[in-house]
């Protein structure tokens, strides 16, 4: 919609009848009528606005309206009622996703992973773009603009789902509605559904109870169930801490669904019209860490942010958790160190991972499987820092059916293990580990090197797993170079080279 379009008679009136019309839609809705019945009334409102401005324009001795401004009226104040016309949808306990390509095409995306078409939303362009300003001033946390000079969008609605639209810039208008189906979660929910298991729910609990919680990474993909799983994981969290969540957009809301009352929930701000106002995840971050929070929890780590996580987890705010897209729970690890990089510190990369090793102790990977069903599939624990490496151990890999299996005890004396050892965990619990089809040994296999001999090229102890390859120390005078170790236990291919010296019998498995 155009600033010229917002001039004409039309829009005008809208404008000028708004808070009217307004009051009379909310008093509607506040006797719960069905929608057809609240938009033949709100329509016969607008009708005898339209009436009066008739009347006052003959007193006035200026022109009526025209069929085409009476139309643009009567198409904004159905934008108006164009919220109440999403809750059927948002009500629907097994939409996910609903996105809305223009005025004339609504496709929903079910839980089970069909996408199926449902009615239009409005009648119009002008229509859709109202109905988006209307839920951009009145629905949000805070009121956000949606034109021509502000033409993206992103808040969270009252019902606590996540509205992205784009105007202006795109060829139509379009929103996109991330419903959040279990406000109210919990490890057992999560259980019953299949995303977690028997196995795994030990480890969690005690991840995030007292008297010493972990720091942790939930990790995963756009749509993984990354902000439910650190939801059920806060629920297990004493009711006498005190949270603080920093939030791109509020999709937590762990005081409002009754997950926990003591929770201070901070979200950022746009910049206004004159390009000031601003306040971003990292000055939020900055602002909770004076706040004493007995946690700090990231909604979403995007940027530069992640530096006061760390500091957060550093300074003494054990427990502390946040989610990052990545592709599995090592990636991870290289995402940190890039969003680093964007940080006002400036921070080295080799302070980045020694921070790392030193203050994150988890990292839980989950992913939406080919069946629908969404599941954690690898828990990792961060050991330690060696020559410029992370070190890490994955305690439950992906299993036959894509869930994680425990396949790897956790490293003896490390500090992950103590940590939930002091919230009641015991090792026996998960039995003795698996080693499914499909799962290969992710420590190399190194012979263990005679008491008397020196290790060989490249041994390193078996407790841990280095997040980068272990680049093998020099081979000894006329020794053949040996090839270094690939992270799951394969020998990469020699690179072609001339001349190739003679292979030495590997030892190990």
């Amino acid at each position: 919609m155009t600033d010229t379009a917002e001039r004409r008679p039309g829009f005008e009136l809208f404008e000028q009848s708004r808070n009217d019309l307004l009051r009379h839609y909310l008093e509607l809705q506040r006797q719960k009528l069905p929608p057809e019945v609240i938009d033949e009334r709100l329509l016969a409102v607008a009708d005898r606005l339209l009436e009066q401005s008739d009347t006052a324009a003959v007193m006035r001795g200026s022109t009526q309206l025209d069929p085409e401004s009476r139309r643009e009226f009567r198409a904004s104040v159905r934008g108006l009622m164009g919220g109440g016309a999403l809750v059927p949808l948002l009500e629907r306990p097994d939409v996910e996703n609903i996105h809305v390509l223009g005025h004339d095409t609504v496709i929903l995306s079910l839980a089970d992973g069909q996408r199926i078409m449902a009615p239009p939303l409005a009648a119009s362009e002008e229509e859709l773009v109202t109905m988006i300003r209307h839920l951009a001033a009145t629905a949000g946390h805070t009121s956000r603009r949606f034109d021509a000079a502000s033409p993206i969008l992103d808040l969270r609605l009252s019902s606590g789902h996540r509205l992205f639209a784009v105007t202006a810039v795109a060829e139509r208008t379009s929103m996109v509605i991330r419903r959040h189906r279990m406000l109210t979660a919990s490890l057992d929910l999560l259980l019953q559904s299949g995303t977690v298991t028997a196995q795994m729910i030990p480890v969690l609990r005690a991840a995030v109870r007292p008297p010493d919680p972990a720091n942790m990474l939930v990790v995963g993909g756009t749509g993984a169930g990354k902000t439910t799983l650190l939801r059920s994981l806060l629920s297990e969290v004493p009711q006498s801490d005190l949270i603080v969540t920093v939030e791109d957009t509020l999709e937590l809301h762990l005081r409002s669904s009754g997950l926990h009352e003591r929770t201070l929930a901070l979200e950022t701000r746009t910049a206004n019209t004159e390009g000031t106002g601003e306040i971003a995840m990292y000055d939020l971050l900055r602002a909770a860490l004076r706040m004493s929070p007995d946690r700090v929890i990231v909604g979403e780590v995007r940027g530069g942010e992640v530096m006061q996580l760390l500091q957060s987890m550093g300074i003494g705010v054990d427990g502390s958790l946040g989610t990052i897209h990545a592709g599995s729970t090592e990636a991870a690890i290289n995402k940190i160190l890039i969003y680093a990089q964007r940080s006002p510190d400036a921070p080295t990369p080799d302070s980045v991972l020694r921070e790392i090793a030193e203050v994150l102790h988890l990292l839980v990977y989950i992913k939406k499987l080919p069946d629908g069903r969404r599941a954690i599939t690898s828990i990792r624990e961060v050991t330690g820092y060696a020559d410029g490496e992370v070190l890490t151990n994955e305690v439950f890999a992906p299993g036959p059916d894509g869930a994680a299996v425990y396949t790897r005890p956790f490293k003896p004396g490390g500090e992950a293990l103590a940590r939930l050892q002091a919230a009641g965990f015991d090792p026996a619990m998960l039995g003795a580990p698996l080693q499914p089809a499909g799962v290969t040994q992710q420590l190399p296999t190194v012979a263990a090197p005679h008491p008397q001999a020196p290790p060989p090229p490249g041994y390193r102890q078996p407790h841990g797993q280095s997040h980068y390859p272990q680049r093998p120390a020099a081979p000894a005078q006329g020794q053949p170079q040996p090839r270094p170790a690939h992270p799951n236990g394969a020998v990469p291919a020699r690179p072609p080279q001339s001349p190739v010296p003679p292979r030495q019998p590997r030892t190990g498995t």
